[in-house]
């Protein structure tokens, strides 16, 4: 590769890598500020879950949408138009908390994601594309290695953001993105061209509103079942209807793009068995995902340190997603995708299965680094270059940004799906926690606690809040409110002397909930690797001389 060609990549790689930076940071870099923001608009929590919600929503309709766009309109250009409605978006996501007005603060949301949906899958295809194939796996992993990171440590840069900022200042959180959109935009005229000549064919806006359907109602439903109470949750009015209408709708699309011109979805994908090994594959690793997800809570629970510090330790996780990443592309290149799939599952097994039955035995910080270190090499391994790898494979050229969204979306799917599953255990281990911390409790002798009532529930649901470092403070609090005040103070002793015990049931009890969280992860984690092993793969050494011995035949 001459000196030229070197410069012109490392050009690509900067301004595609910093935009696959913030979109992908951009969902989780919220999280440590919900409730600081609906606080600010003064709503409440199920209406404040809007804000991360609608961005999701959006952003998986978007994705294929926008890189159906760019096969058509070249990447540069759609590109740029990503990065400026990302911009725009974060600008007015951060003036909206001058207005005291939520739904204009939605709807920069919604022009957020309508950016973010196109900014990965486009980076990650001309990325691909700018490199020489016996390369392709080493660029693929930087990408996976950006995307990683930029994913785990979201809510922890926002943390810091806010520390800095301070609370009231939230919309620094949307501001920092505006210089650096402002920037990429600039070096994006620096890229080369890399447009792809297809043929000229009429838009399928039809397509495209079906499809904007089909998946939004799908996402919402999923998002809002509960799978421990599936029957009762499936009657909600938050899940059936939008399920009756994916229903109704999705043959109704199929035959739309059947006969599309140029469809926005691409039903062949879906007749192809590899593609949809892929795809399967895909939707694993979005469902596991939230196993990663659960580390800071779960570390604030191990450690006896209070909410929100946790999101530190999950640096450590990033810091060995980041160095694996970069190293699956290299194993790419030598040993082929499918390799390196069935090595990251294997670290992920061994990962949660640390982290289910090692950490929470031995509650300390040396019994959560080898779960930490095997699920971000883990992480690092399947996240990103194996899976765009095949894909990219297994696709024309001209349709390697569609390819990849549709790839993106059956992650998506898999992570909406994935709370509501991994949620359902800590709910389970919670139903055990106030029959638990009574046991625990040396009530005063001639004091009796009243049974719960619909008059006194009340006071038992501010536990909910709690967590291992304030739940013998938040006791005393529902305590001294059910018995009489003259025997206050005594049973406040007598709490406070129990709170060894207190601690000690709450850690127990809520870690036998992610005890049953990373035993799921594993056995998903066995399942992505049991579909692994269908996988065709070739290393690229390989398909190098079935070419070479094809052209001397010839």
């Amino acid at each position: 590769m001459d000196k030229e060609k070197k410069k012109s990549n490392i050009v690509i790689l900067v301004i595609f890598l910093l935009g696959i930076f913030i979109g992908a940071m951009d969902n989780g870099i919220v999280s440590p500020a919900r409730e600081i923001i609906q606080n600010g608009f003064g709503i409440n929590q199920n209406i404040g879950i809007w804000m991360i919600t609608i961005y999701t929503l959006t952003f998986a309709i978007a994705m294929p949408i926008v890189s159906k766009l760019s096969d058509k309109f070249g990447y540069r250009k759609i590109y740029i138009f990503g990065i400026a409605t990302f911009g725009i978006g974060s600008l007015l996501c951060g003036l909206s908390s001058f207005t005291n007005n939520f739904t204009y603060f939605l709807i920069a949301r919604v022009i957020q994601a309508i950016g973010a949906g196109g900014i990965i899958p486009i980076a990650t295809n001309v990325i691909s594309q700018s490199f020489p194939k016996e390369k392709e796996g080493m660029a693929l992993g930087l990408v996976g290695a950006m995307y990683g990171i930029a994913t785990i440590l979201g809510p922890t840069i926002g943390s810091f953001i806010l520390t800095l900022a301070t609370t009231a200042n939230w919309f620094w959180l949307f501001f920092i993105n505006v210089p650096i959109s402002i920037a990429i935009i600039l070096l994006s005229y620096k890229i080369p061209k890399l447009e792809v000549n297809t043929e000229k064919k009429p838009i399928d806006f039809i397509g495209a509103f079906l499809f904007a359907i089909v998946i939004g109602n799908l996402m919402y439903a999923l998002t809002n079942i509960n799978f421990f109470e599936f029957m009762s949750s499936i009657k909600s009015t938050s899940v059936y209807p939008h399920l009756l209408i994916f229903l109704v709708f999705l043959p109704i699309l199929i035959i739309a793009e059947k006969k599309a011109t140029d469809p926005m979805i691409n039903l062949k994908y879906f007749k192809n068995a590899k593609i949809v090994v892929i795809f399967l594959l895909s939707f694993v690793v979005g469902v596991g995902m939230m196993g990663m997800i659960f580390v800071p809570q779960f570390a604030e629970n191990i450690l006896k340190i209070q909410s929100g510090t946790g999101g530190y330790i999950v640096t450590l996780l990033a810091l060995f997603s980041g160095i694996a990443a970069p190293l699956s592309g290299i194993l790419i290149d030598k040993k082929g995708a499918k390799f390196v799939m069935i090595i990251g599952f294997l670290f992920n097994i061994v990962g949660t299965l640390s982290m289910a039955f090692l950490a929470t035995r031995y509650l300390n910080f040396i019994s959560l680094v080898p779960g930490l270190i095997c699920m971000g090499f883990g992480i690092g391994f399947t996240i990103g270059a194996p899976l765009n790898y095949l894909i990219l494979r297994a696709v024309p050229k001209e349709e390697g940004a569609t390819a990849l969204a549709t790839m993106s979306l059956m992650r998506s799917i898999g992570v909406a799906i994935s709370p509501s599953l991994m949620i359902g255990f800590i709910i389970n281990a919670s139903k055990n926690l106030q029959g638990n911390l009574m046991t625990a409790i040396t009530i005063p002798e001639g004091v009796s606690i009243p049974a719960i009532t619909s008059t006194n529930n009340n006071a038992f649901a501010k536990l909910a809040s709690a967590d291992v470092t304030t739940i013998v403070d938040k006791i005393k609090e529902v305590i001294s409110s059910l018995v009489p005040q003259f025997v206050q103070q005594n049973v406040s002793t007598t709490i406070e002397a129990s709170r060894h015990a207190i601690e000690t049931t709450f850690q127990s009890t809520i870690n036998s909930g992610y005890t049953n969280i990373y035993i799921a992860s594993a056995i998903i984690a066995t399942t992505g690797l049991v579909i692994t092993l269908f996988l065709k793969d070739k290393k690229q050494s390989d398909i190098d001389t079935e070419n070479h011995v094809k052209n001397a035949i010839n």
